[in-house]
Formats: structure tokens, sequence, C-alpha cells
């Protein structure tokens, strides 16, 4: 019997998180760019072996969260630490909120992918081509736009926000911060063939946060309700896992939250009618809710079987997308909903079909769906009602 030992097997490979060591910058168009090439974007395929290729993507991506964080503090944002009063070193689960929270009149809580890191909606859209990728593809032009929506230019009551983190909820305890499953798979190993970390459920969770939907809890209850004015709108935005997460929690606790949220964004919920049932809530969702969904459908379709009205985001291949290209038709909505008070319902929608119905959209989505592409290719970018079951991608979870 042979074996061989671990000195002598291949070692672990490592990448410096540091963008100009990696052999990228960011140029003028806000583009990750190649220093070697600066007409490509960023390469993932390094090498045969797939260890190189993620461990060099998460080196990638670790700057990309450093850039991202960086210009959310400058915009006005501040870490909040869960639970609430954690010490940094402690395990917790780190979310965004603004500096002056308790003071505004509306408030944005943006419940995201559980497959993405904090601040981010979209490595793909953040990694590839087209002007202001990184703000695009993460929540620095949401934040920056939330700016338009004052009720005057001079104005100092735009819109707060609270950013929750359902992607990053292991606590690795080597690093002393939380990371998503993918940044768990590339931590450091033993050498290169070994498999990664076994997954302690109390020593790598953070007290109160460990699951969806008890950080969705957490959130809703002690920073939704005890650290906004009492007075203040809620709006939610969902983003597929985050609309689920919102959908459940609130059809539960309805009773505590029907005075003081306003109106519901969900990008691609999996929600069915049935499976709602405090009914006050979704006679809610029919009239202060909306979906919007992956499709290239340019025209309405019939709605059957959805909780809400539907609409086309715009993006029609990648659900990540979905947040990048709708969320300004989403803060209009609110808009539209904080400026009509309690008389704002859902307008009735015609539904009709083109003679030509069933077009493609001549959209080309790139990359695979790990997210080392490039960005997807966008279909139609009106705002316009479709049905779920129609619409491309509609039930796939990344």
């Amino acid at each position: 019997m042979f074996r061989r030992l671990s000195s002598s097997l291949p070692r672990d490979p490592e990448f410096p998180a540091d963008l100009k060591a990696l052999g990228y910058f960011v140029n003028a168009d806000d583009e990750i760019r190649s220093i070697a090439d600066p007409s490509k974007t960023f390469q993932y395929r390094i090498n045969k072996n797939e260890r190189y290729n993620e461990v060099n993507k998460e080196a990638i991506n670790t700057c990309i969260r450093e850039i991202v964080l960086e210009r959310l503090h400058h915009l006005g944002l501040e870490t909040l630490r869960l639970p609430i009063g954690a010490p940094a070193e402690k395990p917790h689960v780190p979310i965004l909120v603004s500096r002056n929270l308790s003071e505004k009149k509306r408030v944005i809580v943006v419940l995201g992918e559980a497959t993405q890191d904090l601040g981010i909606w979209a490595y793909r859209v953040v990694g590839g081509e087209g002007k202001d990728a990184i703000s695009r593809g993460s929540a620095i032009e949401f934040v920056k736009r939330l700016r338009d929506y004052a009720s005057s230019p001079d104005a100092d009551d735009a819109p707060g926000v609270i950013i929750a983190n359902l992607g990053q909820l292991l606590w690795w305890r080597g690093g002393k911060r939380s990371v998503t499953f993918a940044t768990w798979g590339c931590l450091p190993r033993k050498t290169a063939v070994h498999g990664p970390m076994r997954i302690d459920d109390v020593n790598n969770r953070a007290p109160q946060n460990a699951s969806l939907p008890e950080h969705v809890r957490y959130v809703f209850e002690e920073v939704v309700r005890k650290k906004t004015a009492k007075d203040a709108q809620i709006f939610v935005i969902g983003l597929t896992d985050g609309a689920d997460e919102a959908l459940t929690y609130l059809d539960d606790n309805w009773s505590a939250w029907s005075s003081r949220i306003s109106a519901l964004a969900l990008a691609n919920p999996l929600h069915l009618p049935s499976e709602i049932t405090n009914r006050t809530f979704a006679a809610f969702l029919r009239a202060r809710a909306r979906s919007y969904l992956t499709s290239n459908q340019p025209q309405m379709l019939e709605q059957t079987d959805t909780i809400c009205p539907c609409f086309s985001s715009g993006e029609q291949s990648y659900l990540e997308g979905i947040m990048p290209a709708a969320n300004k038709m989403m803060l209009d909505f609110f808009r539209d909903v904080a400026v009509e008070g309690d008389a704002f319902v859902n307008a009735s929608t015609e539904i009709y079909r083109r003679e030509d119905d069933g077009g493609d959209g001549d959209g080309d989505g790139n990359g695979d769906g790990n997210g080392d592409g490039g960005v997807g290719g966008n279909g139609n970018d009106n705002g316009v009602a479709v049905n779920p079951a129609n619409a491309e991608g509609a039930h796939d979870r990344a």
C-alpha cells in the first residue's frame, strides 16, 4: 500500500487581493480592464485546473468588494454588525444603513440574493463591459440615484436605505469575517486537492442570523422597527431569494407591519397566490406590489397565477441582472406611492397580444452561470407587464 504525503501534493493556489498585481485596473469609464490589453475585461479561465480559476476570481471579487464598500461609505452609508452590538472579531453579519437613518421619512429596505456579497447585485455586470459597470452592478448607482427622489433639489429628504446581507451568512474564524458559500469554497486549503473546510453550524454562524429566515426576521424586527422613525414610510425591495423570504415573513407577520409598509418591489418572486395565506396581505400585494422578471417580451401578456402585477425588467437572461436594469423603475414606483399616499392602487392594465406574439429579443447574454463572464445582453427596457410563465428564466434560480 502506497500513499502520498501532503508535502508531495500540489500547493493550493494563492493570488493577492490587489487589482494591479492581478493584472487589472479601473479605467475612466469605471470598467475593470486588463493592464496588458485594455480592450479585454476580466478573463476567468487562466488555467486548466478549475481551482486556479475560482481562487483567482475570488481575489478579483475581493478587490471589487473593497472598491464598492469604500464608495458606499463615501455616499453616506455605514456598516452595522448584526446582532447589534457584536464585536468586530466575533461572529456577525454586516449590513449597510444610512448614517442618518432615524431621521428619514422614507426608508427602502433591500433584501438581496443569497448568492451575492454585501452591496453587490451582479459580478458579471461589475466585471463586464459598459460605462459605469462597477456602479451599475453594485449598490453604488442605486444609492446615488436616491438623491433624485428628494422632494426638491435643495432638500435633504432623499430616502434612507437599509441593505441587508442574505449572502454572507458564514463566519470564517480564520479571517474573522462573514463570507458567502462561494468565498468559503475559495478559502485556503491544505493542498490543491483537499476539499473545502467543514462548516460548523454553531461556530461558523452568527447568532440570530444563522439562516435566511433568521436574518430577514432580525433585519425587520431589530433594525427596521427599532432604528427608523415610527412614522417613516417603509418600502421593500426583494431580489429572488430576498423576495421570497420577505413574502414569507410578511405573510406571517402582516398585522405588525401593515401600517408601516407602503409598497413592495420584487425581482422574480416564486410565490404563488395559494402560498399567501393572509388575505389582507394578498390584497395589499395586488394593490401596492410589483414583480420584475427576466423577459425579452415587448408586450403585455395575460397574467395568470401571480401574486401581483408583473413587469419586464429589461434584463432578458440573468436573474442577477434584474436589479441593475430595473432599480429606476422600482424607485419611480415607490415615488408614485409616496406622492399619492393611501390613494395609490396599481392601475389595471389592458391585456393584449400582438399578431406576431412571441418575437425573439436581440440581446446576447455572455458569460456562464458562475458570474465569470461579461455583461448579459439586455432585451427591451420598457416596464411592461408580462406573464412569468412566459418569461425566460422566470423560474430558474441561480
